[in-house]
């Protein structure tokens, strides 16, 4: 049987005081540099949590950003596209005025020509006339004179005409 001695009490004693001191001096600093740990890691996380929602928040602004200069772009060559197109339409307007003058400034000097070719040819009719006239009241005629003079008028209007 199990004898008690004094050896086994002073033996449970002392495992009892170890473990006192053992709790008191190395069981709680270790708990509470590893509770201390944990929080470093704790606030580590969340930082990188916090850190992680704030690039990702810079990351959408960056988005729409980049979003609203696609717009802004497509919006700037649009309009630079209906400026040109506006552009174009007034040159185009400008060089038709253009046309439609130097037309007219034709049509004028073709008219002014016409009017000059039609008072040189009157004013050769004029002399023709005049000159028959002057024949015809020279002399008394006969009907041989009357064709002679037709002829040497017909001949005189072909040569002042270049024919």
């Amino acid at each position: 049987m199990l004898t008690l001695n004094l050896n086994l009490l002073w033996t449970v004693v002392n495992v009892l005081v170890l473990f006192l001191l053992l709790r008191k001096f190395l069981y709680r600093p270790v708990m509470n540099i590893i509770a201390e740990r944990q929080k470093q890691v704790d606030d580590a996380l969340a930082a990188a949590e916090t850190s992680k929602s704030e690039a990702a928040a810079a990351l959408n602004a960056a988005q729409d950003k980049l979003r609203n200069v696609d717009d802004e772009a497509a919006a700037r060559r649009k309009a630079y596209e209906q400026q040109a197109e506006k552009e174009k339409q007034q040159l185009l307007l400008d060089a038709q005025k253009q046309a439609d003058a130097i037309l007219a400034e034709g049509k004028t000097a073709a008219e002014a020509e016409r009017q000059h070719k039609l008072r040189e040819a009157d004013a050769q009719t004029t002399a023709l006339a005049r000159a028959m006239c002057e024949k015809l009241l020279a002399r008394h005629l006969t009907a041989q004179d009357d064709a002679r003079l037709l002829d040497d008028l017909l001949e005189k209007a072909g040569a002042g005409n270049g024919n």
